[in-house]
Formats: C-alpha cells, structure tokens, sequence
C-alpha cells in the first residue's frame, strides 16, 4: 500500500494514516480554496496569495478532522474505514460494510459537523480573546473578508477559521443528500415511517434547498465571488422520485 506520494491514476496526493487508511486529496480540493480570493489577485496579488494559502490550510484542517470525527465515530461501532477522499466538494469517508442502529447511524454522520461546531468555537474564542473583540457585520460587506493588513493577519487568520467551521457546520447539518444532515434525517425517520418514504421526505428537502441556494450563489457572483456549495439537484431528486440505488449513502461534509 502506497504510504506517501502522487497517484497519478487519480490525480491525488496519497498518505496513509494509522490503521492503514489512505487518504486521497484530489488536485481539485484546491479550487474552492482558491475561488473567494480571485478577485483580489489582479489588485492585490501578494495578499490575494497570503489569504488563499491560509484559507487552504484552515479548508484542509476543517474538512480532514471533519471526515476523521466521523472515521472515530464509526470505529466506536466497530465498523472500519476503507478510506477518505478530499475533492473539489469536500470529503467523504467511505465505510466497511458493518452493523449498527439508525441512532448509530445518525451519531456517525453528526459527528463530523459536532467537531465543526468545537473548531469555530474554538477559533472565535482565540479571536477575541488574543485578536479583537467581534465586530458588528456591516451589512454592504456580508461577502467582504476583514481588512487585508499587515498587522492583522492573526485577527484575519483566526476569524476565517471561525467563519470557515460555521459554515461548514450549518451547511453538512441541512437536511439533503448526499451531506451529514441528509444522513442524520434518514436514519431518524426510517423506524418511523420506513426506509423508501424517509429518502423521499430527504430527497424533497434537498430539492428546495438545491434551489433556495441560488439566493447566495447570484448576489455572490455579483459581488465578485465565486462559490458554490451544495446541495446538490439532481441527487436530491433522484432520490424524491425513488429513482437511485439502494447502496448507503456516504458521510459528506462540505
């Protein structure tokens, strides 16, 4: 098994982690770590590269421990990991076939948001306490990041990696497919109104959702920054008509 190195079949880098699962990062992982900043390169090339490094390490640390949360949870049910991927949409980890309760379940998949919860805690604490008191949100600026200077750098730092937690929080927690809130809904509702009606329920919510997102995605665009998130349409409504497989759906972050 590979332990460290470039996997030119898939394009990824490749490093093993305790227990023998490898890890997958996918060139691609780099795209939505650069997108907020590209804006600022033609103005600002020199902070422009300064935010998208951080940005990518603060991506890379909350998406990684994410899927790890979610490899610890399983574990803890005596269910193994073949391996994690990280890509142009997050990560996913991928599970040995294995037994447990829906509420089983459902502990695995919000474990990963849980610990997106603790890290943007964590980082909003450190910045008020070593930066700056939090300031009020200046509604012209909602898509704006705090002011690029110098002697800021550790407030800038510390409020990404709190905004970068949240939103990673909120948006795996919506009740969609194939994200951890997806996951959570579907296991909830099976006992009670069966395994086929609980993806259905899901798969209309995330049908909504798929399309109340464009209310962020448009402004955004405007505004000069791309982003996109999910959920995703087409399977959410794959799902709302009963039309996709049976196999289970793995634990998605962001």
């Amino acid at each position: 098994m590979q332990r460290f190195g470039w996997d030119r079949k898939n394009d990824a880098f490749v490093f093993t982690m305790k227990g023998n699962i490898p890890v997958h990062v996918s060139w691609t992982f780099a795209i939505p770590a650069a997108l907020p900043f590209l804006h600022e390169w033609s103005r600002h090339p020199q902070v422009a590269l300064i935010h998208t490094a951080i940005f990518a390490a603060l991506l890379f640390l909350s998406v990684f421990l994410h899927e790890l949360a979610h490899v610890w949870a399983a574990r803890r049910r005596g269910i193994g990991t073949q391996r994690i991927d990280l890509y142009l949409f997050g990560g996913i980890a991928w599970f040995k076939p294995g037994v447990a309760s829906p509420s089983g379940w459902a502990w695995i998949a919000f474990a990963g948001p849980l610990v997106n919860i603790v890290l943007a805690a964590g980082f909003a604490a450190a910045y008020y306490l070593f930066a700056r008191p939090l300031l009020a949100v200046d509604p012209d600026g909602l898509f704006s990041s705090p002011p690029p200077r110098p002697d800021t750098l550790l407030e800038w730092t510390l409020w990404f990696g709190a905004l970068v937690n949240a939103v990673l929080a909120v948006l795996n927690l919506l009740p969609a497919f194939p994200l951890d809130g997806g996951a959570i809904a579907r296991h909830l509702l099976a006992p009670r109104f069966g395994a086929d009606t609980a993806v259905r329920i899901v798969g209309f919510c995330g049908v909504l959702l798929s399309i109340l997102r464009f209310a962020i995605i448009v402004p955004a665009a405007m505004a000069g920054i791309l982003l996109w998130f999910p959920p995703s349409f087409r399977p959410n409504w794959r799902a709302f008509r009963a039309a996709g497989n049976k196999k289970p759906v793995p634990q998605h972050p962001a």
